[in-house]
């Protein structure tokens, strides 16, 4: 039985298409672990502000704070999360809007790269036609 003839272009091709699907199949791994690290250290605020109530209410509740009081506070601090929020809104569209721009410029990229590899055949072709009338 023989061996298969194989190209360079071959070796090239095949080992870096083996590689490529290697990084793409760890890709979700790493983006769930991530998340998944994320969402633990969020639980582990809200756990730790949880705890907390309990001994800041027993503290807060003999300082003697009036409704009124209380209700110009929460008033504030709303005013502070709802201004948070809409700064994390903003911050993940722009996060957004430049991973579109990194996926349009990849796009515009690929296309090129197509058209100059095209080019470069059409010309490789005329230069063997070329060198075969010789």
């Amino acid at each position: 039985m023989t061996t298969p003839e194989i190209t360079f272009c071959d070796i090239l091709k095949n080992n870096t298409t083996k590689v490529i699907h290697k990084l793409e199949s760890e890709i979700p791994i790493n983006i769930q672990a991530g998340s998944d690290l994320y969402s633990q250290y969020l639980h582990l605020l809200d756990d730790f502000f949880g705890t907390c109530y309990i001994w800041q209410k027993q503290f807060f509740d003999k300082l003697g704070f009036t409704q009124e009081m209380l209700n110009s506070i929460n008033d504030y601090w709303s005013l502070v999360t709802d201004r948070y929020c809409m700064q994390i809104e903003m911050i993940t569209g722009t996060q957004k809007s430049a991973l579109q721009v990194q996926e349009n410029m990849m796009q515009l990229f690929d296309k090129y790269a197509h058209e100059a590899l095209d080019y470069y055949g059409k010309m490789f072709s005329r230069a063997m036609e070329k060198m075969n009338q010789k």
